[in-house]
């Protein structure tokens, strides 16, 4: 199933957010369809494709230092047709 996380941090965090994210590597339950950095700072947002141990298993590690809202979405027009060819 497909899910939008959007992922938000405190601004005094952001230095321990980009040092972990640097070394850090998705677990193999969670398929990564796209990912964007908010360009205004302290957020990301991702589309992934997963199952409920997936989404567990990515917030495990930044429980502690991020602030996580995750739905189940669906795509539409072009986004639908670049998500079935890869497989989604």
């Amino acid at each position: 199933m497909l899910f939008m996380m959007i992922c938000t941090w405190d601004p005094q965090d952001e230095r321990e957010v980009r040092t972990k994210r640097a070394n850090w590597e998705w677990p193999k339950e969670v398929r990564v369809i796209s990912e964007y950095f908010d360009l205004q700072g302290c957020r990301t947002v991702y589309v992934v494709d997963c199952d409920a141990a997936g989404l567990i298993a990515c917030r495990a590690a930044w429980i502690n230092l991020l602030m996580f809202e995750i739905f189940p979405v669906w795509p539409l027009g072009a986004t639908k047709d670049l998500v079935r060819k890869q497989g989604a």
